[in-house]
């Protein structure tokens, strides 16, 4: 079967002297592996230069029903203009694409997903977009593609969220397992898109994003430790 698709490139793997396998998540079908032969010759160098990872690409191949395919044809249909120059977009970039191909190892991707993942790159490399909080609220809104989004039961009895029960309680522990008053207000402004008019200060932030870190693998055990998080914790005041 022909296939045309847009897809996000994710990463690739070095398979041989000469060959890498590069991971897309493709839009029709879900992520595949492809082999890209003499990848380090010059030949191949402009191929290359298109599955920098996150890349967003379209796409043509034979799905014959084999692990690894072979690419007939690949272009960009858009080129970053701000991420590759900013070091705070870049770092969002890179932490972006760490958490995503993480849970693509398990997750299995669909249209939704990947339209709201094209998006959510479209608006890292706009100008206007608001970017101390950007990450916090691609990952709220991540959970609810990925139907994992916790349960909206705040209230006035109910103002601190657990990790592990995925919803708002009325009494604090410990965290990791809970966050704090702050964070917890902060996260259900994130779900009902209505953030403060004040952005919460870097320490609340801070929190939210390790805890929703947490909340994400509770819900996905491949997601392991994203090293991209300590960088971006310390750039983002």
């Amino acid at each position: 079967m022909h296939v045309a698709t847009k897809g996000i490139v994710l990463h690739k793997t070095k398979y041989s002297e000469s060959s890498v396998i590069v991971n897309v998540f493709t839009r029709e079908a879900g992520v595949q592996g492809f082999i890209v032969k003499g990848a380090f010759s010059k030949r191949a160098r402009g191929i290359m230069a298109l599955l920098e990872n996150l890349s967003l690409v379209e796409l043509n191949f034979e799905d014959k029903g084999q692990n690894i395919k072979y690419l007939q044809d690949i272009s960009l249909y858009y080129t970053y203009s701000l991420i590759p120059f900013e070091m705070v977009r870049r770092s969002l970039f890179i932490f972006y694409n760490e958490l995503i191909y993480k849970i693509l190892r398990e997750f299995r991707g669909d249209a939704a997903l990947f339209d709201f993942l094209e998006k959510s790159l479209l608006e890292l490399d706009e100008p206007t977009t608001f970017l101390a909080d950007a990450h916090l609220r691609f990952m709220v809104k991540l959970a609810g593609v990925m139907g994992i989004f916790p349960e909206a039961n705040f209230d006035d009895g109910r103002k601190i969220f657990s990790i592990d029960e995925s919803c708002f309680v009325h009494e604090y522990f410990d965290y990791p397992n809970f966050l704090s008053l702050d964070a917890s207000l902060y996260l259900w402004q994130l779900m009902n898109e209505n953030p403060p008019a004040q952005l919460p200060d870097k320490l609340v932030r801070t929190e939210l994003l390790y805890g929703l870190i947490r909340y994400f693998e509770q819900h996905n055990s491949q997601i392991g430790k994203i090293e991209s998080v300590e960088i971006l914790a310390q750039l983002l005041n």
